[in-house]
């Protein structure tokens, strides 16, 4: 039983984990494969350099150390391994290996330029709250013939309305794709009803503008080849500033000896 018992882990460090399992510590985080489990693992330069950030300035735990330097942020994160926050693996040396698969390091200790998995999940407080929540939702299912009859009766009127919402959306979509079909044989490129409407927008945007003109893909050719002339254009305008800007440059510097000139014929 012991030997199975959570690590006991003190707040401070977790406070830094909760951090860095954060999205606002900008660590990036990638899958692996640990023991034929998958995992996430991240690397000691992003850590560190999540660390010294000025989000994790910001946070208790951040305000309570001060400014961390380099070789500090490292030594606080290596104080996290014997705590079991984060274990120390490498990838498989073998090219034929993938690369995600993972193998733990005998040796635990932190360097910037290795790998490590997380151990630590984070709070499982929403976890468990979701876990209740979905538990009660099923049992008030289960439970639904011993529901009052107004209570039963408002959520039969709510599921009709849902329904009906649904069908009234589905005609819609179908009604549009007719009347393009028809737009685009008749007047191409083709009328689009509501051309936002799967688009990723807002709700409200998603109705706005009421109609559009069917707008064709380019092709791939003439999307590289456009980019590239764009890239070509901002290319010639930066030479062109250089070039501005060095006969400006030259300019100034042939006037510098004829204002000491001026000035010394005055004395």
């Amino acid at each position: 039983m012991e030997a199975n018992a959570p690590p006991v882990r003190p707040k401070e460090l977790c406070q830094v984990a909760d951090y860095l399992l954060s999205p606002q510590s900008g660590l990036k985080k990638r899958d692996g494969v640990f023991n034929e489990a998958r995992v996430t693992y991240f690397r000691g330069k992003g850590a560190v350099n999540s660390l010294l950030k000025p989000e994790f300035r910001a946070t208790s735990v951040g305000k309570e150390l001060g400014e961390l330097t380099r070789e500090q942020a490292a030594e606080l994160l290596g104080s996290m391994i014997p705590h079991q926050f984060f274990l120390k693996v490498e990838r498989p040396s073998d090219p034929d290996m993938p690369r995600n698969i993972l193998q733990l390091v005998q040796y635990q200790s932190f360097s910037e330029d290795s790998v490590f998995i997380w151990r630590y999940e984070g709070s499982q407080l929403k976890a468990r709250l979701m876990a209740i929540g979905m538990l009660l939702i099923v049992l008030a299912g289960v439970m639904f013939p011993l529901w009052p009859v107004p209570l039963r009766l408002g959520v039969w009127y709510l599921s009709v309305g849902v329904l009906i919402l649904l069908g009234l959306f589905f005609a819609m979509a179908i009604v549009r794709l007719i009347l393009f079909g028809i737009t685009y044989v008749i007047l191409k490129p083709g009328v689009w009803i509501f051309p936002n409407l799967f688009e990723d927008v807002g709700f409200v945007d998603s109705f706005i503008p009421l109609w559009g003109w069917h707008e064709p893909e380019e092709p791939k050719e003439k999307q590289h080849s456009r980019k590239k002339a764009i890239a070509g254009e901002e290319a010639q305008d930066e030479i062109h500033t250089q070039v501005v800007s060095d006969e400006t440059a030259e300019k100034i510097s042939k006037r510098r000896p004829m204002v000491e000139d001026a000035g010394e014929e005055e004395s």
